[in-house]
C-alpha cells in the first residue's frame, strides 16, 4: 500500500482475496486427486500458484490493487487442492502406524515454512522491493514443480517401477466395498465404455460429495477440524488486541507474548508428539485408541485453559496458558488429522477436501462471531473465550464418541442392511 492509495476496505479485500480463492477449490481438488492422483494435482497447484505469484507485479502495473487482488484469488484457487491431494498421496504410501508421524511432519513443514518466509520476505522486499519478493517466490514454486514432477511418485508400486526394483505386492482384497461404483470379483473397478464412464464420472463426483456427508465417523473429523481452526484463528487474530485492551501492551511490546504459543506448538510437534506416538505403539495401543488420545487430550486441556484465561490479571499467566493451549493443539496432526487417512481407501482427497472446507468456514466466520459476541456483551472477553472453550470440549466429546479407523468403503452387515452410515461407527 505504499505505492497505491489503500482504503481500509481495499486492505480488507487484499487480505481476504487469497482465502476466498482457497475456499473454492478444496472439494474439487480432492475429487481430482482421487481420480488423477495426488502427484498430478500437487504439480498443477504449484504451477498455477507460481505463475500467479510471478505475474503479480505485471497485474499490479496493469490493474493496480485490483490486479494484486486478482492474482491472490488465483493463487488461492491454486493452493486449495494441496491439503486434500497431500492427504490422498500420503494415505497411499503409509501404513496406519506411520500416518501420525507423517501428518505431524507435514504440519511442521507448514509452520517452518511460515517462520522462514516471513523474515525472508521482509528482507527481500526491503532490499529489492515487494515486486521482486513475489517474483522470487513464484519462480521458486515453478522450480519446485519441476523437481516434484521428476522425483515424486504416486504410490510405492510406481516408485518401485521407476527405480527398477521389484514391484510392491498388491494388497489382498480382504474387505467388501460398499456403495462406490461397480466392482469386479476382487474389488477392482469394472471397465466401462468411454461415453458411459464420462457420464458416470460426473454423477459419481456429485454423489460422492453427498456420500461423505452421511457418515458419523467423518463428521467427527470435520467437527474437530472446525473447532481446531476456530481456536487457532481466534488466538492469531485476537491475541494482539487482547494484550492491548487488557494489559495496555502494544503489538511491538507484546511480540514475545504473541510468539510464544507458536514456539510451544513447534516444540511439541518436533519433540513430544512423535515420541508419544511411538510410546503408545509400543504399549500396544490400537490405532483408534491413539487417534482418540491425541485428539481428546488435544482439545480437553485447551478447553480448560481458554475458560480460565479471562480470570488472569498478568500477561505472563495469559501467555503461559495460550502457549500450553497451542502446545496441546500440536497433538492434533497425530489425532484427527491423521484419521483422515484411516477412514477411506478410495476417497481420501474428497473427504479431506470437504473437511478442510468446513474448517475454512471457521477461519472466516470465527472473527465475525467473536466480534458479535464482544459487541453484544459490552466488550467483554469472557463470552469469546467461553465459546472457544465450548467448541473444544464439544470436539473432544464428538471425536471420542464417533471416531473410527474403519474405512467407509468397508461394508458391515448392519450398514449393508439399512444402507445407513450413522450406525456404522
Amino acid at each position: 500500500c505504499e505505492d497505491y492509495a489503500c482504503t481500509e476496505a481495499s486492505k480488507g479485500w487484499l487480505l481476504s482475496a487469497h482465502a476466498f480463492g482457497y475456499s473454492t477449490t478444496q472439494i474439487l481438488g480432492g475429487i481430482l486427486a482421487d481420480h488423477l492422483g495426488g502427484k498430478a494435482v500437487i504439480a498443477m497447484a504449484f504451477s498455477l500458484a507460481g505463475l500467479a505469484l510471478a505475474s503479480s507485479p505485471a497485474a499490479a502495473a496493469a490493474l493496480g490493487l485490483g490486479g494484486v487482488a486478482a492474482a491472490q484469488v488465483v493463487m488461492g484457487v491454486a493452493m486449495g487442492p494441496l491439503f486434500p491431494a497431500s492427504v490422498q498421496l500420503l494415505a497411499r504410501w503409509l501404513s496406519p502406524e506411520e500416518r501420525a508421524y507423517a501428518s505431524t511432519a507435514l504440519d511442521t513443514g507448514i509452520t517452518l515454512g511460515s517462520l522462514i518466509t516471513l523474515p525472508l520476505s521482509g528482507a527481500i522486499a526491503m532490499r529489492f522491493g515487494w515486486r521482486c519478493a513475489l517474483v522470487v517466490y513464484g519462480v521458486a514454486a515453478l522450480g519446485f514443480t519441476a523437481l516434484w514432477s521428476v522425483f515424486a511418485s504416486e504410490s510405492p508400486e510406481t516408485s518401485s517401477k521407476s527405480d527398477g526394483l521389484p514391484n510392491a505386492p498388491a494388497p489382498e482384497p480382504d474387505v467388501a466395498l460398499d456403495g462406490f461404483g461397480p466392482k469386479d470379483s476382487v474389488g477392482a473397478p469394472r471397465p466401462q465404455p468411454p461415453a458411459l464412464a464420462a457420464t458416470d464420472g460426473a454423477a459419481q463426483a456429485l454423489g460422492g460429495i453427498f456420500e461423505v456427508l452421511r457418515y458419523g465417523r467423518l463428521w467427527a473429523i470435520y467437527w474437530s477440524h472446525f473447532a481446531f481452526n476456530f481456536g487457532v484463528y481466534f488466538v492469531n487474530n485476537w491475541s494482539a488486541i487482547y494484550y492491548l485492551e487488557v494489559f495496555r501492551l502494544r503489538p511491538e511490546e507484546a511480540s514475545l507474548h504473541l510468539s510464544m504459543p507458536h514456539v510451544a506448538n513447534m516444540l511439541v510437534k518436533v519433540f513430544i508428539s512423535p515420541c508419544l506416538d511411538r510410546r503408545l505403539q509400543h504399549g500396544s495401543f490400537s490405532n483408534l485408541a491413539r487417534r482418540r488420545i491425541f485428539t481428546g487430550v488435544g482439545f480437553a486441556v485447551p478447553a480448560l485453559l481458554f475458560r480460565l484465561i479471562p480470570a488472569f490479571e498478568s500477561p505472563l499467566a495469559v501467555t503461559a496458558c495460550l502457549s500450553l493451549a497451542f502446545g496441546f493443539f500440536a497433538l492434533h496432526p497425530s489425532g484427527f488429522k491423521a484419521n483422515y487417512m484411516d477412514v477411506t481407501t478410495s476417497r481420501g482427497g474428497l473427504v479431506s477436501g470437504v473437511g478442510n472446507t468446513v474448517a475454512s468456514v471457521a477461519s472466516s466466520a470465527g472473527p465475525l462471531t467473536v466480534a458479535y459476541l464482544r459487541e453484544t456483551s459490552g466488550g467483554s472477553w469472557q463470552s469469546s473465550f467461553s465459546a472457544v472453550s465450548l467448541l473444544c470440549a464439544g470436539a473432544a466429546g464428538v471425536f471420542l464418541a464417533m471416531s473410527s479407523v474403519t474405512p467407509i468403503e468397508v461394508a458391515t452387515p448392519k450398514a449393508s442392511k439399512k444402507h445407513m452410515a450413522w450406525a456404522n461407527q
